[in-house]
């Protein structure tokens, strides 16, 4: 009998199956035409961190883990009148016991470069089968992706007690194959642009014998081991499609915005070029460049990563900035927009309330909400806008918040305001604008904060204008019991 499991939950394996061992994780989907996928899993010891190269199971290392861990490439079995997309066999009694856990992902090849997301995939499930009897024990189905990730961590095996268990994640990515490594603690070398073919050299009247240089430095000895090349066998590389001009997607899907700064530095000098020093010391491998992802439309989602090196995500900052420009009114007073950040917040132990500079509700980052309001910028001259900050250390005590913003004084005009709210903390910035301007009404459901498994916060994009508190407070069910208040 399989369980069916959704985004969040998790099924004991081998605490209600006694004597399960060999197991099969299978898993499908369904890709638009052009989008590549490749399937890899992650061998993973204490501070979910991978200890070798060896540890990623993917189409260029295919076993791992002494042999318990195995791709099955070409060999692959249909169960209850299926065959998964991929499957990876696992013997868990053989896992040596410095690994906890096995995370399983899917990434999208060269999808930046493409400029490809999961937006183009349906179907993704993942499904343990018991190779004993070839019966489906436990299958989770993705629900939709935000239209922005390139990578994406499924699920996860992990021990607990003593027993295995599985946990349906469902964190999206962006940075691909590559990002999921550093991540883990892998190191992956970047692959090289072909250098252009030198012109061959003069000839010259020197009767000296010439001496080839030889192409490839020699390799030091010793020291640091190099970084993990990802690049795929020629075989699998040939026949991609290149990267269509809008990416395959529809005007509406979310933006990848790249950071100031990013890229290969470039310039041109006068006179002769001087030759670059020969490498004393193996190249380090480019980090991924910080990006900016704008969430476009209603609805659109993205998880925010842990800390590298640690099992948190941090702290969060959400930040509310506005354009500040003054205008006259009536008897030559300034007239402006004064927008106001705040929040509605929902704890595990069933605590609710707000976080606000409206009745002075700033709230604790330490204690009870986890969340706390800086100030309150009265005038909107202050470049750095409002900020709200939250305790992502205390995510298992958090259950959802909603981010809002409202205008407290001035004309409900938000094309006015030409408000921003910027989501830092956990990977690139997650940018949502409120940038629907027909409404005239004073308060904009920004964006929803949900706690996933316990394991990560997921933004969704919400972008919903209401009348004030109570209306807002009525459309996502938080029942609180408002009154007039003031700053």
């Amino acid at each position: 009998m399989t369980t069916t499991i959704i985004r969040g939950q998790k099924a004991d394996l081998t605490k209600t199956n006694p004597g399960l061992d060999r197991i099969v994780v299978g898993m499908g989907w369904q890709g638009s035409p052009g989008v590549d996928i490749d399937f890899s899993a992650f061998l993973l010891g204490p501070g979910s961190k991978a200890t070798a190269d060896e540890d990623l199971i993917f189409y260029g290392n295919p076993a791992g883990a002494g042999g318990a861990v195995q791709l099955q490439t070409e060999n692959r079995n249909a169960y209850a009148g299926v065959t998964d997309n991929e499957q990876v066999s696992i013997s868990l009694s053989g896992v040596p016991a410095a690994y906890e856990r096995i995370a399983f992902s899917l990434t999208l090849y060269e999808g930046e470069k493409r400029r490809q997301n999961f937006a183009g995939v349906n179907g993704v499930y993942l499904r343990i089968v018991d190779a004993r009897s070839g019966s489906e024990s436990v299958r989770f189905t993705l629900d939709k992706t935000s239209g922005v990730e390139t990578a994406i961590v499924v699920g996860e095996l992990y021990r607990y007690n003593g027993e295995w268990k599985f946990s349906a994640v469902g964190s999206g990515y962006t940075g691909g194959l590559e990002a999921l490594c550093s991540s883990f603690g892998i190191d992956v070398q970047s692959e090289p642009e072909p250098a252009p073919t030198p012109a061959p050299p003069a000839p010259t009247p020197s009767a000296q014998p010439f001496n080839p240089v030889p192409s490839q430095p020699p390799q030091p000895q010793g020291g640091n081991p190099s970084p993990l090349n990802l690049g795929r066998p020629s075989q699998q590389s040939g026949g991609n499609p290149p990267a269509s001009s809008d990416g395959g997607q529809n005007g509406s899907s979310p933006r990848v915005i790249p950071s100031p700064g990013s890229g290969a530095a470039s310039g041109t000098s006068s006179g002769n070029p001087t030759p670059a020093p020969a490498p004393t010391s193996t190249p380090q491998p480019a980090s991924p460049s910080l990006q900016k992802i704008e969430l476009t439309k209603r609805g659109d989602k993205i998880s925010l990563e842990k800390k590298a090196g640690t099992n948190s995500i941090g702290e969060i900052l959400v930040n509310l900035n506005w354009n500040q420009r003054q205008g006259k009114g009536f008897f030559g007073k300034t007239s402006g927009v004064d927008l106001d950040l705040g929040c509605l917040f929902e704890l595990k132990d069933g605590h609710k309330g707000t976080v606000q500079a409206l009745g002075r509700a700033f709230g604790s980052l330490n204690d009870e909400p986890y969340v706390m309001l800086d100030g309150d910028d009265r005038t909107g001259t202050k470049s750095g806008g409002e900020n709200m900050r939250i305790n992502g250390a205390r995510l298992r005590d958090i259950k959802r918040i909603v981010v809002y913003a409202f205008i407290y004084e001035g004309a409900a005009n938000w094309a006015q305001a030409d408000g921003v709210v910027t989501i830092k903390g956990g990977g690139p910035d997650i940018v949502v604008r409120m940038d629907e301007h027909g409404s005239r009404k004073g308060m904009c459901a920004v964006a929803m904060i949900t706690n996933v498994g316990d394991q990560t916060f997921s933004i969704e994009r919400l972008v919903e204008y209401f009348s004030g508190h109570r209306e807002l407070d009525q459309a996502y069910g938080w029942g609180l019991r408002w009154t007039t208040g003031s700053k």
